[in-house]
């Protein structure tokens, strides 16, 4: 017999990707970091990480209905849940502050702020 999960509310999933949102701002030094090296164009993207990543671990959805859902492109979620976080740790203790990193810094850091929201529960 197979066991099918139940879906969460969509309204559950909203909290949770709002959780994630800001586990990651807390994770990246908290805003007023974000302000003091001018990265608050990150939220936007931040944003959209933290739904794909919720959508992809807590709603079960594919990177095609993610895709759909958030209206980016495949190949765009595709990178937000394949993004390194050793990279984006790297990166956010200034160790590897090159641009040309191709992580998808967003997606790096929705993925420590899910696994840090997992571990404290």
């Amino acid at each position: 017999m197979i066991e099918v999960k139940p879906q969460p509310p969509e309204k559950d999933l909203d909290k949770r990707a709002w959780e994630v949102f800001t586990k990651a701002i807390e994770l990246a030094g908290g805003p007023r970091q974000l302000i003091e090296h001018r990265r608050l164009t990150w939220l936007p993207s931040l944003m959209e990480a933290a739904y794909a990543i919720i959508l992809k671990e807590e709603g079960h959805k594919t990177a095609d209905e993610i895709a759909s859902f958030l209206g980016l492109g495949k190949q765009s979620v595709r990178n937000i849940l394949q993004a390194s976080t050793e990279a984006v740790l790297e990166r956010l203790k200034g160790e590897n502050p090159d641009e040309d990193n191709r992580t998808h810094i967003a997606g790096g850091l929705a993925k420590l702020a899910y696994k840090a929201l997992q571990s404290e529960s």
